[in-house]
């Protein structure tokens, strides 16, 4: 009997069945767009914030100056190279990559410059927006890599020479490639570590380390520095985190901005709801109060609205889910320029939240329902 009823009464009144339907897939649909929009958005710009390089410099703990430029004329004081084998197996820091940097000043063709050493490979996986006109110079190998702009200066491009005259030594480099940063780099001269090292006469000496690590996991950028602190003696970690925490906090923004317009919305698809349910109640007042005449329980009469609500609730959230993910790759490919992936625990939610509304909904006509004198309605009052 009680499933008759309400189907009954939804047979009965289709359209105020599919105005709730189509009330509720609103809202879940802009709640599953959302949810998808909010995970996907935020794993995706974990990524794009590494494209801005490093997040934390390691520099030998008596070093006055933290900035590269100052590194190249300031004390000279260095981190062993070998310490540097235990970045290779942090262990239980995670680390996603690291390159280390001997800064010095020499005299090339004729002009004092900047000069850098480092590991190519690593170099340009650490910092991705380097672009380099040519080639790198190969590990080992004695090619250079010249700053445009330095290039420009010199009037030197990729195929020429230059010769460099460092702590008494003078020695003529190929420069094989053109770096382009858009930093520091653009006035220096680049080589590779071991070369750098042999012209400086520092052996196994590095300047600093650009360390890349993870952000939005278990531990935080500070913790991690304070690990790499405690496990390289000697080293002073600073934490280079302005663009990651401005695009952390951006993004938390967002997602409080996405959070209040979902629940805005829920609120309201609640309140169209209750006010159709809450009609219908009183377009069934004569029904509802023959029934408790009879002897129906308040709580039958309860159950009835309750399982209208409910059924239809049920045949909303797969709807508003799926509607909400075409939403959602509607507005990643059009403002974020972006195809949203697919997110298994948004389904749950997306279900729980449509049964949790039918029943926040179904509270006030349940309540008018119950307040119903089968007496009055007898008498036609």
């Amino acid at each position: 009997m009680f499933p008759r009823l309400i189907l009954k009464s939804l047979r009965q009144r289709p359209g105020r069945a599919v105005l709730i339907v189509l009330t509720l897939v609103m809202g879940l649909s802009l709640e599953a767009a959302l949810l998808n929009l909010s995970l996907d958005i935020g794993n995706k710009s974990e990524q794009e914030l590494k494209a801005f390089g490093s997040n934390i410099l390691l520099l030998p703990r008596d070093e006055i100056d933290t900035s590269s430029a100052e590194l190249t004329t300031g004390n000279r004081v260095f981190i062993p190279q070998t310490q540097l084998s235990s970045l290779d197996t942090p262990g239980d820091i995670p680390l996603e990559g690291y390159v280390p940097f001997l800064y010095s000043l020499a005299e090339v063709n004729g002009q004092r410059v900047a000069v850098s050493g480092t590991v190519f490979d690593k170099a340009l996986k650490i910092n991705p927006w380097w672009s380099i006109r040519g080639e790198a110079p190969a590990r080992g190998g004695k090619g250079v890599v010249l700053g445009e702009e330095l290039a420009m200066k010199l009037n030197v491009n990729e195929g020429g020479r230059i010769t460099i005259r460092q702590e008494g030594r003078l020695e003529t480099l190929a420069v094989v490639g053109v770096l382009s940063t858009g930093g520091s780099e653009d006035n220096q001269v680049l080589m590779d570590l071991d070369l750098a090292q042999s012209i400086t006469g520092l052996p196994e000496k590095v300047s600093a380390v650009q360390v890349s690590v993870p952000t939005g996991g278990d531990f935080s950028v500070d913790e991690i520095a304070a690990s790499l602190e405690e496990q390289l003696p000697g080293v002073r970690a600073r934490t280079v985190k302005q663009v990651t925490e401005a695009g952390q906090n951006l993004l938390g923004k967002i997602n409080m901005l996405m959070g209040l317009v979902t629940t805005l919305i829920i609120f309201i698809s609640a309140v169209t709801v209750s006010a159709s349910l809450a009609n219908a109640v009183i377009e069934r007042r004569c029904e509802i109060g023959l029934m408790k005449a009879l002897g129906a329980e308040g709580r039958g009469i309860a159950a009835i609205i309750l399982g209208e609500a409910l059924l239809l609730s049920a045949l909303a959230g797969p709807a508003g889910y799926l509607l909400g993910l075409m939403l959602a790759q509607v507005v990643g490919l059009s403002v974020f320029d972006t195809t949203v992936s697919f997110h298994l625990r948004v389904i749950p939610i997306v279900i729980v939240s449509a049964g949790l509304l039918a029943i926040a909904a179904s509270l006030m006509p349940v309540r008018r329902a119950l307040s119903i004198e089968p007496a009055v309605i007898l008498r036609g009052e």
